[in-house]
């Protein structure tokens, strides 16, 4: 995916860890000006990774780190807030980390930048941390898309189910949530993906970064062909020995979290990796396996170390620096993926440029209809609401004046015919009203939904 010369998004990253999450933004394109993280360890690796913009700060500290941030003047506010009170690996109690998704949220709206990016585990999405969040980002004036994604279907070979907010200033709610869709692949990556090229004809495509792998098999996707990028597979290449060991025995072990399974193949995808994921299993599990293991846990192959990082998405050649294997563990389990993030930053970047328009969610064909459309008109109708859109560069607004006096304003709106400028006014306010009735709709059965009362009609000419 490329974007049009000098165009660029400046963003700050909040609780960044060691840097997976900043990884995938630079990698999508973003330029990251600052991080700031608590855990000095977890700097020191940022900085020697990527780069010297990270800071350690007490982000609980506002009236310190706001003034300095909005002085920064970023396009994009971004990070992972602690999520350790909302894992299933932990208490699932909300106490001082749940607190910092709150602290995210007022250090957000007090810089009010246009984008803001938020990555959490599921459980955080019905919190009460997140909820007063929310309510705090909805009264500056941001749209939300809340997306469930799993990162197996954004380039990461590990069943890691995240929570994803993306806001922008002035959009409506779900504004991105059909592109977040749409960027995920049709089956999950799995282990045999990223370790398994040790097959007779693998395909090798020079990677354009440290963070991108080069060889791929000829059963899964591979990346943009460009002139020239198939080679063959380099003499000096060869695999690792870990990786070797690991497609051979075919199964890995991961410590299982509350009561799951522990074996799975390496044609799945690996769980979510936690601190724990590189131990051999313990007595306890050998003697009471789970029933769906497909092999014995004594004979499966375990993560090294590396292995988990890449699974993380850091490149093969990510440096760690830490005293003890503990520390580097927990800084690969606390890690954003950086494929998933680098995801979410071509999918900003896409909308940012005007090269992606949100799909319109819904039955609004139907909803047309039931408020006295037939259904030609109405397939018109849709058709110059997304017309409009396009227009606008894949913008949609909270506030429909705006919208129309945006739309009057697109350069060579005014030399459209008469009654095509009229149907595209007119198409975009009864997107509105569609969109404002699924706000207000009842959540109850759905013949209540069929009988609620609908605005009145507006009758709208065929579009030109």
């Amino acid at each position: 995916m490329t974007f049009s010369a000098g165009f660029s998004v400046q963003a700050v990253e909040l609780f960044c860890g060691a840097g997976g999450m900043s990884r995938g933004l630079i990698d999508a394109g973003i330029e990251v000006i600052r991080a700031y993280d608590a855990w000095p360890v977890a700097v020191e690796n940022y900085r020697h990774n990527i780069g010297p913009h990270a800071e350690v700060a007490d982000l609980k500290n506002l009236l310190s780190i706001i003034p300095e941030i909005v002085r920064l003047a970023p396009d994009m506010i971004c990070g992972g807030p602690p999520c350790q009170d909302y894992s299933l690996a932990g208490r699932r109690q909300e106490g001082e980390n749940a607190s910092m998704t709150v602290a995210f949220a007022i250090i957000a709206t007090a810089v009010r930048p246009e984008w803001i990016v938020m990555e959490n585990v599921i459980q955080a999405s019905k919190s009460q941390a997140w909820a007063e969040a929310r309510a705090m980002l909805k009264r500056a004036g941001y749209g939300l898309s809340e997306s469930r994604t799993n990162a197996s279907l954004y380039g990461v070979p590990q069943s890691r189910r995240r929570f994803i907010v993306t806001a922008r200033l002035g959009e409506r709610d779900g504004f991105l949530q059909s592109a977040v869709a749409d960027a995920a692949s049709a089956r999950p990556m799995t282990l045999r993906d990223m370790f398994g090229p040790l097959i007779k004809s693998p395909l090798y495509f020079p990677a354009t970064s440290a963070a991108r792998r080069s060889l791929y098999s000829p059963d899964e996707s591979a990346p943009t062909i460009r002139e020239r990028s198939i080679r063959p597979v380099p003499a000096t290449w060869h695999p690792h020995a870990a990786d070797i060991a690991l497609i051979e025995n075919g199964y890995v072990y991961s410590r299982p979290v509350r009561g799951g399974r522990g074996v799975r193949t390496i044609d799945e995808p690996f769980p979510t990796v936690t601190r724990t994921s590189w131990e051999r299993p313990a007595p306890k599990y050998l003697g009471n396996p789970h029933p769906d293991d497909p092999a014995p846990a004594e004979l499966t192959a375990t993560l090294t170390r590396e292995q988990a990082s890449r699974i993380q998405g850091f490149p093969e050649d990510w440096q760690w620096i830490a005293r003890t294997q503990r520390d580097i563990l927990q800084m690969i389990a606390n890690a954003v993926p950086a494929p998933l993030a680098k995801a979410i930053g071509e999918i900003i970047l896409a909308r940012q440029a005007g090269q992606t328009v949100p799909a319109i969610e819904g039955r609004f064909l139907d909803w047309l209809e039931h408020n006295g459309q037939r259904r030609t008109i109405a397939r018109n109708i849709k058709a110059s609401a997304m017309r409009a859109r396009r227009l606008l560069g894949g913008r949609t607004y909270a506030d429909s004046a705006r919208e129309l006096a945006d739309l009057d304003a697109v350069a060579g709106f005014a030399s459209l015919p008469k009654n095509t400028r009229s149907d595209l006014r007119r198409a975009l306010v009864l997107l509105a009203q569609f969109e404002s009735s699924k706000k207000s709709r009842p959540k109850t059965t759905r013949q209540t939904r069929a009988t609620e009362t609908a605005p009145e009609p507006i009758v709208l000419a065929d579009a030109a």
